[in-house]
């Protein structure tokens, strides 16, 4: 049964990390066309988000996916050796997983395949978005077991 909750709250924390991730992607290339004069109504900016999350979801949620899952394994086999840190070691892992994905899929294409993610505020955000990710599951994982 724990691999059942395991898999649920990783699961979880893939959804809510996708979802972060394509919002603030949508959201900051939204005021890229702001600050450049463009109108954005209320109700375009909200469908834009919309068509943002179905456009990048198909290939976004299987790369975090994979992120997470790796950085969850490595979280959880570091978090006995490292008691202090214990307590945010799956914060960390979801952070360091959504920036290395990115990072490797910089260095492998020559691009930064997500617009969000250019910029100074651009990583920082994402990364914040896997911590979410990653307290998400720690908390699933405590308040279940």
């Amino acid at each position: 049964m724990r691999i059942v909750r395991i898999l649920v709250s990783w699961l979880i924390a893939v959804i809510v990390t996708t979802v972060g991730i394509s919002i603030i992607h949508s959201l900051r290339i939204q005021n890229g066309l702001a600050e450049l004069g463009v109108a954005l109504p209320l109700g375009l900016r909200l469908s834009t988000i919309g068509r943002d999350f179905v456009g990048l979801a198909p290939t976004l949620g299987p790369v975090v996916a994979i992120a997470l899952a790796i950085g969850f394994a490595i979280a959880a086999f570091l978090r006995p050796r490292l008691p202090s840190l214990a307590w945010i070691a799956y914060p960390l892992a979801g952070a360091a997983a959504i920036v290395t994905a990115l990072v490797a899929m910089k260095f492998s294409y020559n691009i930064t395949p997500i617009a969000g993610a250019r910029g100074p505020l651009g990583l920082p955000l994402f990364a914040l978005v896997g911590a979410v990710g990653g307290w998400i599951f720690a908390w699933r994982l405590k308040t279940r077991a």
